[in-house]
C-alpha cells in the first residue's frame, strides 16, 4: 500500500511543478549558491539575517559574509556577526553564532532591502513591514490537569491553560503565527521596574486542533505534524473568531540568561514577569515557507503534500520576510528572590486579573 502512496505523491509533485511556485532543486554540483534567510519582527529592536552557502549537496552556515540593510532607501546599516557564550554540558564555555544582527525601530510600511556577499557571490532581498490585521479580543486562563504523554493517562500534571481568542479581518484570506515572549523585571524598594531580561517564551500547543490537527485527529499523539512555528490560517474561522487553547510548557529560558540576570540579586529582592502573547500577521508566501520547513523535519513523508519552498532572494535562495504583531500582555505579581534563579518561573505565578471573573483557578 505504501508503494502506491509514493506513486500518487510523485504524480502530485509533477502537477505541482507546473504551478506558479518554483520547486527548489538542490544541486549536487560544485556550483556555490548563497542562501539568505531573515524573519524580521516589527516589535523587536535587534533583527537577524542568516547567510549560508549551498554547494556540492551540502549547506553550510557562513560567519564571514558581508551583510547590510537599507530602510526606506536610507543609508546602509551594517549587519554584524553576533556571537553569544553558552555553558556546555561538560561545563566548558562555548560560543553560538546567532547570525548577522542590525538594530532598527521599524513601523508598518517601512521598506527593507537586505544585501549579502561572500567571496564572489552576492544576493539580495526586499521586504515591506505589513500592518497587523489580527485582533486578540480576550486571553483567559484556568488551572487544569493534563495527562502526561505516553503514560496512558497514568501520570498527570497541573498546568495553566490559555484561551486566546483571535478575531479575523473580514473579506480577506489571512495567515497568522502564534508566539510568546516573557520579560522579567527586577524591582527596587518602591516596586519600580529597574532592570529587565527579555526571553523567548514557550507554549505547549500540541492539543489545539487547528495548530496541530494531525496529532489530535489522525494519529492521537503517536507522532507530531511538527508545526514548530505555530502557524495557522483563517480557513476554520474566516470573518469570525477562534479560540486557541494552549498550555504552559516544560521549556523555558536558557539557564545562562537567568543566571547572569539574577547574579545582581540579593536574597529578599523582588522581581516580576510580564507574558506577551503575540499573534503575527504573516504573508502567504511565508506561511508556505514555514509549513514546508516543518514538513521537511516531520516524520510524515507518507502523509504530506510535495514540499515546495517559495523564495524572494535575487541571486540566490532563501526567504526574507517582515511581520507585525497584535500583543496582549499578562502581568504576573511580584515574587521574592530566595537565593537561586528560578527556572520556568511563570509556572508558579498566578496572573493578575483585570476583573475578578477574568481568570479561573
Amino acid at each position: 500500500m505504501r508503494k502506491y502512496i509514493y506513486m500518487i505523491l510523485a504524480a502530485a509533485a509533477l502537477a505541482a511543478s507546473c504551478e506558479n511556485t518554483a520547486d527548489i532543486v538542490w544541486s549536487d554540483t560544485n556550483e556555490a549558491i548563497l542562501v539568505v534567510n531573515a524573519q524580521i519582527k516589527q516589535d523587536q529592536k535587534l533583527h537577524f539575517v542568516m547567510v549560508d552557502c549551498s554547494q556540492g549537496g551540502s549547506c553550510n552556515r557562513l560567519e564571514d559574509a558581508q551583510v547590510s540593510c537599507r530602510i526606506n532607501a536610507g543609508e546602509a546599516i551594517a549587519a554584524l556577526p553576533v556571537v553569544k557564550e553558552r555553558v556546555l554540558y561538560n561545563g566548558d564555555i562555548g560560543k553560538e553564532f546567532l547570525g548577522y544582527g542590525f538594530k532598527a525601530d521599524l513601523a508598518p510600511g517601512d521598506e527593507i532591502e537586505i544585501r549579502a556577499g561572500w567571496k564572489t557571490l552576492s544576493a539580495s532581498a526586499a521586504v515591506k513591514v505589513p500592518q497587523s490585521v489580527a485582533r486578540i479580543t480576550a486571553v483567559d486562563t484556568m488551572r487544569v490537569v493534563l495527562a502526561e504523554e505516553g503514560t496512558g493517562g497514568g501520570n498527570t500534571r497541573t498546568t495553566r491553560q490559555y484561551n486566546i481568542t483571535v478575531k479575523d479581518k473580514a473579506g480577506e484570506k489571512n495567515f497568522y503565527m502564534l508566539a510568546v515572549q516573557d520579560v522579567y523585571y527586577r524591582l527596587d524598594a518602591s516596586g519600580r521596574r529597574i532592570d529587565s531580561l527579555e526571553t523567548r517564551g514557550y507554549f505547549d500547543a500540541k492539543y489545539d486542533r487547528m495548530l496541530h490537527p494531525l496529532e489530535n485527529e489522525l494519529l492521537d499523539g503517536i507522532i507530531s505534524d511538527d508545526n514548530a512555528y505555530e502557524i495557522f490560517n483563517d480557513e476554520m474561522f474566516a470573518d469570525a473568531s477562534y479560540t486557541l487553547k494552549v498550555y504552559d510548557s516544560y521549556y523555558g529560558v536558557y539557564m545562562d540568561d537567568f543566571v547572569k540576570f539574577f547574579e545582581q540579586f540579593e536574597e529578599g529582592d523582588k522581581y516580576c514577569m510580564d507574558r506577551l502573547v503575540k499573534i503575527y500577521t504573516i504573508p502567504f508566501e511565508e506561511y508556505l515557507y514555514l509549513k514546508a520547513i516543518g514538513g521537511a523535519y516531520a516524520d510524515l513523508e507518507f502523509l504530506t503534500e510535495p514540499i515546495i519552498y517559495p523564495g524572494n532572494v535575487s541571486g540566490g535562495l532563501g526567504f526574507a520576510t517582515a511581520m507585525t504583531p497584535e500583543v496582549w500582555t499578562i502581568e504576573f505579581p511580584a515574587q521574592t528572590f530566595t537565593g537561586e534563579p528560578p527556572f520556568n518561573a511563570y509556572r508558579y505565578f498566578d496572573p493578575v486579573p483585570e476583573r475578578p471573573d477574568d481568570f479561573y483557578y
